[in-house]
């Protein structure tokens, strides 16, 4: 009869991992009395992971790409992640804060980290065969997996399991965006093909959609570059220069104009994805829905309303495709606070159809009511965002159709010439809308625990801490000081004053 402690511990090697995904240690490896017969378990464990398996061996090149997602998950680790967080936690160090102690002891762990993946022979065993690292994350519970293997050592240090199963888990983010999703897989190939040309991600509505001098020839990278210019195309056809008032004017095509201050368009990052799928146990690939976001910066905030009907007679937004639950405002205080802007967009809507007397005074109450309620009905808090942050924004995904030379079936891009045989396939873009005013947008994005570095900061700490923990550890009760922190950090530089 199996003692409770055993019946424990076999409840915990079928569900354990798959219910927490706090660790990696797989119940095919059960019983592996040596590495021969691990090893074989491990190679199983990758057919079960979209693999190429013959006779019983990785086909030819998949030791080499599964290779490449370690190499890639390692290089974010020790390129991206821990500089960017090291970075922000040492400027906050300088603050003199009562947590200073805890931004120092983090940025220790973080470096402790860096050497531990960096060389060594922790980086030799992982670098002679990826699926070491199933064994390696697997050594705690099964100590003879390696036994019979030259090279490996006799105990395996719990660091070293540690930093197996979070390097595991980075490489499960990355195959997630690569291969997972192969919509996904696009926007990151295209945002790779235009680093590698040197364009900003951060300015995509400058760049010249219609007419572009470089264009992929990557057809991941293609399909993705048809995608996003069709929407801009489609954007930009709305917007005019008032070059007289130094203003954009975005117009609805019946009759309504609103200034703008500046249009902010940006593609989000293979790194932010990764960052995006990693904060939470139970985010997935599908809940990317922020491909591209666009901000358009009003000059008056009272006009917010009314571009967002003109958004919508131009075809920008419609009804079936944008998610009504993500239609949430923090642009106003209150039904009052908003009842400028309601004012303003009936007062357009009123003017368009010929009617030049003011809207009513108790409509114009009625309405703010109303639109301020149903505005706010699915706000959900993102726990590293600010409470500072003032927009109104949805999340739509905008129809596109992408052309295929009906011979080869390649993407066609734009400029391509038509001729018979080309066929059609309708695809969607996601995207995230945001309208904001230049004052709303300086203070809510631009300074203190708001700014997009402070925001990006605490996302990062709560990957590095699901991932690695407990080689780091950030706890959540020091995420309130954090942000008092970060206030006094990135307001001080807002004003040009050493923090």
């Amino acid at each position: 009869m199996k003692t409770e402690s055993e019946r424990h511990e076999l409840y915990h090697e079928i569900f354990g991992s798959v219910l927490d995904r706090s660790e990696l240690t797989p119940y095919l490896l059960r019983d592996c009395a040596d590495y021969r017969t691990a090893i074989g378990r491990a190679t199983l464990m990758m057919a079960n992971r979209g693999f190429a398996i013959a006779d019983r061996e990785p086909a030819h090149g998949e030791l080499e790409r599964a290779a490449k997602y370690v190499e890639r998950a390692i290089d974010y680790l020790r390129g991206y992640l821990i500089p960017s967080v090291s970075g922000q936690l040492g400027d906050l160090c300088g603050l003199q804060s009562r947590q200073a102690g805890l931004y120092r002891d983090a940025i220790e762990s973080l470096d402790d980290i860096r050497a531990l993946v960096d060389s060594g022979a922790l980086a030799c065993l992982i670098r002679e065969d990826p699926r070491h690292l199933f064994l390696l994350a697997s050594s705690g519970k099964y100590p003879h997996i390696f036994r019979g293997y030259t090279g490996a050592p006799e105990h395996v240090p719990p660091r070293w399991r540690l930093a197996a199963c979070s390097i595991l888990k980075l490489c499960h983010l990355i195959k997630a965006i690569e291969e997972d999703s192969q919509d996904i897989f696009d926007y990151a190939s295209l945002g790779l093909f235009l680093r590698s040309r040197r364009i900003s991600l951060s300015n995509l509505y400058r760049f010249p959609w219609h007419d572009p001098a470089v264009m992929p020839e990557d057809e991941n990278a293609r399909r993705a570059f048809v995608k996003v210019s069709a929407f801009f195309n489609k954007l930009c056809a709305s917007v005019t220069v008032d070059a007289a008032r130094n203003v954009l004017v975005f117009g609805s095509g019946d009759g309504i104009n609103v200034d703008l201050v500046e249009i902010k368009a940006r593609l989000k990052s293979p790194e932010s994805m990764f960052a995006k799928l990693g904060k939470d146990a139970a985010e997935e690939v599908y809940d990317i829905r922020d491909i591209v976001a666009v901000t358009f910066i009003l000059k008056d905030r009272d006009d917010s309303l009314t571009l967002f009907h003109a958004l919508q007679k131009q075809g920008v937004i419609l009804q079936e495709n944008t998610s009504s639950a993500s239609i949430t405002q923090t642009l106003f205080d209150g039904p009052d606070d908003m009842r400028g802007a309601v004012r303003s967009l009936m007062r357009n809507l009123r003017r368009r159809e010929g009617i030049t007397a003011e809207p009513d005074e108790g409509e114009v109450s009625a309405n703010a009511e109303s639109f301020y309620r149903a505005l706010g009905i699915n706000a959900r808090a993102n726990p590293h965002s600010s409470d500072h942050h003032r927009k109104f924004q949805c999340k739509l995904n905008f129809s596109v159709p992408v052309r295929h030379d009906g011979d080869t079936g390649r993407i066609l891009l734009p400029g391509d010439p038509a001729f018979p045989g080309v066929f059609t396939r309708q695809h969607t873009l996601p995207v995230e809308l945001r309208i904001s005013d230049v004052e709303s947008w300086e203070r809510s994005e631009l300074s203190g625990e708001a700014h997009h570095d402070a925001y990006k900061c605490r996302q990062l700490l709560s990957l590095l801490d699901r991932l690695f923990s407990p080689l780091f550890r950030f706890p959540a009760d020091a995420l309130p000081q954090l942000r008092r922190d970060q206030e006094r950090l990135f307001s001080a530089e807002t004003e040009g004053v050493a923090p």
